[in-house]
């Protein structure tokens, strides 16, 4: 007679059998559950059917595991120093006691198996999860690890010196038959050091605001840089033979096949680490002296899109609001890659996205998963461009659509044929400035007649980054740094008449910056520039009609005064910015 296997009960299962819910209300949860793609027990918590202590108790139970209230738990230090606390918050879990050489540990979710493989790697013990709050877990892991300061900089400073002994000695991966063992990568990336380096970095990249993190293999090196406000920064540099160790692990957390070392791979994952939900996008690439690995990072936890926080102007915030409040339309975002325009499209979307309208975007890649946003993913290896995309979304009946970007003739078509139809569509395209997007279009051989049918405003942008407020300088800019930035005779017949530029201490971790804000110019599309455009008119005159009659205030006099303000320095502005003579 075969052995009888013991089905583990569904969550929804037990919560009816524990009369916390009834069938009815599974099965409407269920259902939203399939549109948010959100965890069941959230779902049922956020309907108000059930609070978090009835998941818990049902998640104790589904898995196996006790419930553990940690509110008023003392921990003894010796089971502390098991799990640092930068690990601890990773996988926010806490280290409380030890049963008979097994090291209990409460989890905020149980679900996550692959935590408790970790953490056996990482301390070399037999582990044992225990299902608790994941309030009750932050607020003892706050209370446990109160000693430890500064903990993340300490680690990854430990962590770089032993990367390189013994215990991480990876020199027999020049080896090509161990190289191809699979067996072996997976070995060498669940070693406890590889672990707490990668989970490290994650962490240092959360804590400095990264946007995302490098792992670079050269000729005789391999670094690990950050890039933070645009700019990059090394963090760590561990040595060359350490580099296969650490791809690996990422990876291999990315779900990614780790055997496949000579073609670029891509992938996405949700990590929660601490109190942080980020997503983060993995691209693999295959090169000369080992893989590359770049990993773009969004914490849903710190992101606020909102309009008002842009750092536009109230009179650019007003005549943005203006445009996106029409009911038809193209409005078009540009400038260079990595100047947020996907940022002000979802900023413009986070005002529009009311119960009333239907909104669909497509994009390469979705950037940011939006509540009540139909989103759909480019992929054009499979046709799935963004006009055969667009070309879809128009027979959903939208009323808003978001175009990730207009590459060719066909997409700008369909784009104005959308607007022509009764909808507001919002796009972005690669050029330096509001005027020079006409010039752009007409070089797609889109028609003039076209373009003013249906083209109400172009925003131009870029982003500058903002001088700390601790330690930022005063000084007296030289003739050559006036002339540069184009700054009006007036100015420099002030005596008073200064500027700023950074200088660099703790608070901004010695770089002078801390954090970036847009630079804006706007252009709308009145009577006079349709006539201009039907006339093909150059960059130039656009440009010179929109200052003199709209107002239009170009990205290097924005730039000017964001400068005597003190928001930004010059060098920022003149890199970032091109000057004209009109």
């Amino acid at each position: 007679m075969s052995p009888v296997t013991k089905t583990k009960l569904k969550l929804g299962e037990i919560l009816i059998e524990q009369g916390a819910i009834t069938p009815l209300q599974l099965d409407e949860a269920l259902q939203r559950q399939h549109l948010t793609g959100d965890l069941l027990g959230r779902t049922l918590v956020s309907m108000g059917y059930v609070n978090e202590q009835a998941i818990i108790e049902a998640l104790s139970v589904q898995q196996g595991m006790d419930r553990i209230d940690v509110t008023h738990t003392n921990v003894a230090p010796e089971v502390l120093k098991l799990i640092s606390s930068d690990v601890a918050r990773f996988y926010n879990v806490l280290p409380v006691r030890i049963d008979s050489g097994v090291l209990v540990v409460a989890m905020a979710d149980p679900l996550n198996i692959q935590t408790l493989d970790d953490i056996r790697h990482i301390t070399g013990m037999d582990v044992r999860g225990a299902v608790s709050n994941p309030d009750d877990i932050h607020a003892a892991w706050q209370r446990c690890y109160a000693f430890e300061v500064g903990s993340v900089g300490a680690l990854l400073e430990e962590l770089k010196d032993r990367v390189g002994t013994e215990d991480l000695s990876l020199e027999e991966l020049g080896q090509q038959e161990i190289i191809s063992n699979v067996d072996n990568l997976v070995e060498l990336a669940q070693q406890p050091e590889v672990i707490k380096i990668v989970n490290l970095i994650f962490l240092t990249a959360l804590q400095k605001r990264a946007s995302d993190i490098h792992f670079e293999v050269y000729e005789e090196e391999f670094r690990i840089r950050i890039r933070v406000d645009g700019v990059l920064h090394e963090i760590v540099h561990p040595p060359k033979n350490a580099s296969i160790a650490l791809v690996s692990r990422v990876k291999i957390i990315s779900n990614m096949d780790i055997g496949e070392r000579r073609l670029p791979q891509d992938a996405r994952i949700e990590l929660k680490i601490g109190d942080s939900l980020i997503d983060v996008r993995v691209a693999t690439l295959p090169t000369l002296y080992g893989e590359n690995v770049v990993m773009r990072i969004l914490d849903r936890t710190a992101v606020r899109i909102e309009l008002e926080h842009l750092g536009l102007t109230p009179q650019n915030f007003k005549k943005v609001n203006r445009v996106i409040s029409k009911p038809n339309g193209i409005m078009l975002v540009t400038g260079p890659t990595g100047s947020g325009k996907t940022t002000t499209l979802y900023a413009c979307l986070a005002v529009l996205n009311t119960p009333e309208v239907k909104i669909i975007t497509t994009e390469d890649p979705v950037e940011l998963q939006i509540e009540r946003l139909i989103q759909c993913q480019v992929h054009e290896e499979v046709g799935l461009t963004f006009a055969a995309c667009l070309r879809s979304i128009l027979r959903q009946d939208p009323d808003i659509v978001m175009v990730g970007e207009i590459r060719d003739l066909e997409t700008a078509q369909i784009a104005v044929e959308a607007s022509l139809t009764g909808h507001l569509v919002l796009s972005t395209l690669h050029t330096n400035s509001a005027p020079e997007t006409i010039t752009r279009l007409l070089d797609m051989d889109v028609e003039p007649f076209l373009i003013t049918a249906s083209l109400e405003a172009v925003l131009a942008q870029r982003l500058v980054r903002v001088l700390c407020k601790v330690c930022r300088e005063r000084y007296v800019p030289d003739a050559a740094e006036l002339d540069e930035l184009q700054v009006p005779v007036a100015y420099r017949k002030d005596p008073k008449f200064a500027l700023y530029r950074p200088k660099g201490c703790a608070a901004c971790d010695y770089v002078g910056y801390m954090g970036r804000i847009g630079l804006y110019e706007i252009m709308l599309v009145d009577e006079t520039v349709r006539e201009m455009i039907l006339e093909r008119a150059m960059a130039h005159e656009l440009r010179r009609y929109a200052r003199k009659n709209q107002g239009m205030v170009i990205l290097r006099e924005e730039g000017l005064i964001r400068c005597i303000q003190g928001v930004t320095s010059p060098a920022e502005v003149i890199a970032k910015t091109d000057s004209y003579e009109d």
